[in-house]
């Protein structure tokens, strides 16, 4: 009896080993790559989030950026993604000509043409002059 006890024990531990890893995985592979931010005074980077998803049938890397007008005054901005394979992307933050105001942050998706998670990515936000 006491040996079956053991057995049983041991198997519970097993058990929730197993299960504790495959929880954690998830969470790993959410790992998002080594990020090197270059951002103007001006802005705060305050969310950059990459996530393979599929997308028309393949599977697209997209990055979501959330910039912040830490400001005193409605600014423009430009957002670069570079990638260490050459892929980059990026665009207006607001998209049209609308300055973002100060205090306020946007966020935005980018999907690039590429299906894996990069080791490492650098994030450039400049200011744009307002017109």
């Amino acid at each position: 009896m006491v040996r079956r006890q053991e057995f049983h024990n041991w198997a519970r531990g097993l058990l929730l080993c197993a299960a504790l890893t495959l929880c954690a995985l998830p969470a790993m592979a959410a790992a998002g790559p080594k990020t090197k931010l270059d951002v103007v005074k001006s802005a705060k980077v305050t969310k950059a989030d990459f996530q393979v998803k599929k997308h028309k049938g393949k599977d697209r890397l997209f990055v979501t950026v959330e910039v912040q007008n830490v400001s005193k005054a409605p600014k423009r901005f430009r957002v670069n993604i570079w990638l260490p394979n050459g892929v980059t992307g990026g665009g207006f933050y607001p998209r049209k000509t609308q300055p973002l105001a100060p205090g306020k942050s946007l966020a935005q998706t980018f999907p690039f043409n590429t299906g894996k998670m990069p080791s490492e990515a650098t994030i450039l936000v400049k200011e744009l002059p307002l017109d």
